[in-house]
């Protein structure tokens, strides 16, 4: 088997979403990711899984989504006041759009490192939305290429695409999203090479969710203190996930002359999950960077823990859950002052309720995503606590003593699902 393996992810922070940075590369030669060319077999194959977790379409209830976005970049500090963005469609379009000049894409790249995101409404509709997260493969480094660039464009594209869909937003799937995206960032003249894996999702006036992975990046949905679905990674082999590839000719010939053999994912092999969101659901899009270091159980006691001390859940007479009818106004800008006193955001989210230019706003889903990104930026950087990163090099490399987390770029897209009409508890 020949394998070539470039080097890991880089470094930065957050913010709306340009491309086109600065080189900002801490390497860690254990901890590098592969990419594209060796000769093993899939371990994963891509599908679709399709579930019900709502009330028939008839019946359904109007659904609103209330989105937020939290990263950190690899070798950055984690700032809880700066690193956030609340999606506001009274006040975005989208989040992610790019300018097409050049030195314009270079100079306003998020913070983000090679992470990047989008959240953008779909054909300028107020009450259907694309998100998603990207993660450039850090190896491309080692052949002088800024892993952001094929990133930060793919998803540039895909949000430009999905506000610019001109068909009903029904007709939007995640899978033909990323397809379109992927397509336009090959033309891309601004992007000479590189690959990344995707998690997509496309949300729907009546509550319905569709979401496509391809590769480690993922997806949790979260309901009444419970994991309702995961994502599974999708690998080639270990630290190599499936990528969507941008290849030279050049680089896929002296692929060949080594014997190797250049991944070439396609969109279609993404796995495909339908699924219907509830009243209270939070679903949370992530790069391999919070999957590295945190498993699910620790996110669901994150998401759990910030839900029922903001009152967005609480407690039943039968020792059960609900969704409180007050979630409404604890996802609107500043709404976090009507949730219950006892959360303190000044360690989650230290924003100023003053000045809030950019919509950054004590919102529920704003205190989720930075509450998930801060945790697993400090679980990234303890060498005394093994993530699930390490434990996976410890199975598959038993004779390299690895421990700790894996430092990396950090993005998290959080969606707090909210039935509209419901009347809200009176306030204490």
């Amino acid at each position: 088997m020949a394998t070539v393996a470039l080097p890991s992810r880089a470094a930065s922070c957050f913010v709306q979403v340009p491309r086109y940075g600065l080189y900002n590369i801490n390497i860690l030669p254990r901890r590098t990711r592969r990419v594209c060319v060796t000769t093993t077999r899939r371990q994963y194959n891509g599908g679709r899984r399709e579930f019900s977790s709502g009330s028939p379409l008839e019946s359904r209830p109007k659904i609103s989504f209330r989105l937020a976005v939290s990263s950190s970049g690899k070798g950055r500090r984690f700032s809880p006041d700066r690193n956030f963005y609340n999606f506001h469609p009274q006040v975005h379009d989208a989040l992610g759009i790019q300018s097409p000049n050049y030195y314009d894409r270079k100079a306003n790249r998020p913070d983000s490192g090679e992470d990047s995101f989008f959240i953008s409404k779909i054909g300028y509709d107020n009450e259907a939305f694309a998100f998603g997260v990207a993660d450039g493969v850090g190896g491309w480094s080692e052949s002088g290429i800024d892993p952001a660039d094929f990133s930060h464009s793919f998803c540039g594209h895909m949000a430009e695409t999905a506000l610019n869909w001109e068909s009903s937003p029904e007709s939007l799937r995640a899978m033909t999203l990323m397809r379109l995206g992927y397509e336009k960032t090959l033309l891309d003249k601004a992007v000479f090479a590189g690959s990344s894996t995707a998690c997509i999702g496309v949300a729907r006036k009546d509550g319905s969710v569709q979401l496509a992975n391809l590769g480690d990046s993922g997806s949790l949905l979260f309901r009444l203190a419970a994991v309702h679905h995961y994502s599974v990674p999708q690998t080639h082999d270990f630290n190599t996930p499936y990528q969507l590839a941008a290849v030279p000719e050049l680089i896929r010939r002296q692929s060949y002359l080594f014997g190797g053999k250049q991944f070439e994912d396609m969109p279609q092999d993404a796995a495909v999950t339908n699924c219907s969101l509830q009243h209270g659901d939070v679903l949370v899009l992530a790069t391999d960077g919070v999957f590295d270091n945190l498993n699910n159980q620790e996110v669901l006691k994150l998401v759990t823990a910030r839900m029922m001390a903001t009152g967005a859940w609480t407690g039943t007479s039968d020792m059960g859950i609900s969704a409180s009818d007050n979630l409404e106004a604890l996802t609107k800008p500043g709404g976090l002052k009507f949730g219950n006193n006892r959360i303190k955001p000044k360690k989650a989210i230290a924003a100023s309720e003053e000045a809030d230019p950019q919509g950054k706003g004590h919102t529920l889903q704003a205190l989720l995503a930075v509450t998930i990104a801060g945790e697993a930026k400090i679980a990234s950087m303890d060498f005394r606590r093994d993530g699930p990163f390490a434990k996976e090099y410890q199975r598959y490399r038993p004779w390299d003593h690895y421990r700790g987390g894996k430092p990396d770029d950090i993005t998290v897209v959080a969606l707090v699902a909210v039935e509209e009409g419901r009347s809200p508890a009176s306030n204490p």
